[in-house]
């Protein structure tokens, strides 16, 4: 029996975590589309900058009529020297916060708002989000503006869960720890970071399979996956 056919769109596919499922997603056959401002090397790419208007005007009209079995929005950005001794709220500019915002929290919903109808297509539609353990209760960290956007994505999507609730549509939040992304193993080698041991990338995909292959009688909601070593003394 052939293989089913699954189209996805994935915002942040040049770099770290998006990069990565980018490629396992396409070396498993599936179709793609990779949203980034620069190349992306898998899939078919979409240059697009998500934090306008415009940006996201062209993600949709690329995307068209297509169908698509999931939207992975596993891009993000956050504030000069965050997660770093370097970060001062008082530096980060207030356009800098604008953007943090727009990126992390303003386009997963208009994308989820514009494409509903290209999911419905599909007859197990999913989404999944890239958050932080920093969205959860008494847990933020001191970047205001990527805080303030990781907590903002988790009641957006308990929201429009509730609201998309007739369009068949599976909503999942995925909050990780430090993920050894190229940028995140170069901060621990380089001491920006404290010495600890960072997720796998392969934990991180396993957890992204497990989600899309759910049956459409559930979903995951909200999957927290940290680190059981995040500091070494």
């Amino acid at each position: 029996m052939a293989l089913k056919d699954e189209t996805y769109l994935l915002i942040g596919g040049s770099r770290g975590i998006g990069a990565a499922v980018a490629a396992h997603l396409a070396d498993k056959g599936k179709t793609l589309f990779s949203v980034s401002r620069t190349p992306s090397a898998h899939g078919t790419w979409i240059e697009a900058d998500v934090s306008s208007a415009k940006g996201l005007v062209k993600v949709i009209d690329e995307i068209g009529d297509q169908k698509l079995d999931g939207l992975l929005y596993l891009g993000g950005i956050w504030e000069n020297g965050a997660f770093t001794d370097d970060y001062d709220f008082f530096q980060s500019p207030d356009e800098e916060t604008r953007r943090v915002l727009a990126v992390n929290l303003v386009a997963p919903i208009e994308l989820v708002k514009a494409l509903s109808a290209n999911l419905k297509k599909s007859d197990n539609p999913r989404t999944i989000y890239i958050g932080a353990l920093t969205a959860n209760p008494h847990s933020a960290s001191p970047e205001v503006a990527n805080t303030a956007s990781k907590f903002g994505l988790m009641g957006a999507v308990e929201a429009m869960r509730l609201s998309l609730s007739d369009q068949g549509i599976a909503f999942t939040v995925i909050n990780p720890g430090n993920v050894a992304t190229d940028e995140v193993l170069e901060d621990i080698a380089e001491g920006r970071f404290d010495a600890q041991v960072p997720i796998p990338m392969s934990d991180l995909i396993a957890t992204v399979d497990c989600a899309l292959a759910m049956s459409a009688a559930s979903e995951i909601r909200v999957l927290d996956l940290a680190q059981r070593h995040p500091g070494i003394d």
